[in-house]
């Protein structure tokens, strides 16, 4: 049986150009649903710090993402979905370009379109479905009986769950890995240009690029995609020659 071309694509940071967590996070917090002092009084400076160049993005996510789980404990899911609904009528076209162009071109040569994002799973499933992905893992977020978030997850934003939902896939959907792309941003996508024959960093942070370019076999299959204002960029890593600083 001749096996499947897969493109994966994580979300945040790679197709959309923010977080859908941060973003359910901040229009939560600004009707009242979410401890709004909690906001501004651990959210809004991290990303201020990152703003500032004084962070890492990857720093400031990772804990964001902490703080928003725990607030988001008791919290019904009639309210969760409904403010999900409204995050992704407004951000459904805040993406970026070159990775838009690239699943369209997947799309169109026949390859299987799979989404594996750490954000949360009722956020990842209906942003997914409007780009036609074919299976979507995200993380799942755990109600108890009477639909109320219970605080606890089975995360999917880590290199570790990504390689296993990779392996899920190739499984399920016989893929030729070989022949695959793999679209990331940041550290916990590594596993996926692991597993593949061709690699796409989109805007990628220091702690991924770093790491990228001192695995040999990585630097030589990894393209970089860079979009800044009306611009794309996009290079091989073996054809960088640059020292790395992280602000």
């Amino acid at each position: 049986m001749q096996k499947n071309k897969a493109a994966f694509f994580d979300i945040d940071g790679t197709l959309f150009r923010n977080s859908l967590l941060i973003e359910h996070y901040f229009l939560m917090t600004k009707d009242g649903i979410l401890d709004k002092e909690n906001w501004e009084k651990n959210v809004k400076p991290l990303y201020q710090k990152y703003q500032d160049r004084k962070g890492p993005y990857e720093d400031y996510l990772d804990k964001a993402s902490l703080l928003y789980q725990k607030n988001l404990k008791g919290i019904d899911k009639k309210t969760i979905n409904i403010y999900a609904k409204k995050v992704i009528e407004n951000n459904q076209s805040k993406i970026y370009r070159v990775t838009k162009n690239a699943l369209e071109y997947h799309k169109k040569m026949g390859y299987k379109i799979f989404v594996i994002s750490g954000s949360p799973d009722f956020l990842v499933r209906d942003f997914a479905k409007i780009y036609g992905a074919d299976h979507t893992i995200a993380t799942k977020y755990i109600f108890d009986d009477k639909d109320k978030f219970t605080g606890k997850i089975l995360p999917m934003w880590d290199s570790k769950n990504k390689k296993k939902s990779i392996d899920f896939l190739t499984e399920k959907y016989n893929i030729d890995l070989e022949n695959s792309h793999a679209y990331g941003d940041t550290n916990g996508d590594f596993s996926m240009f692991e597993k593949v024959g061709n690699a796409h960093a989109i805007n990628p942070s220091y702690e991924l690029i770093e790491r990228l370019y001192n695995n040999k076999k990585l630097r030589e299959k990894t393209k970089i995609h860079v979009e800044r204002k009306d611009v794309n960029y996009t290079f091989l890593l073996s054809d960088l020659n640059v020292d790395f600083h992280q602000f």
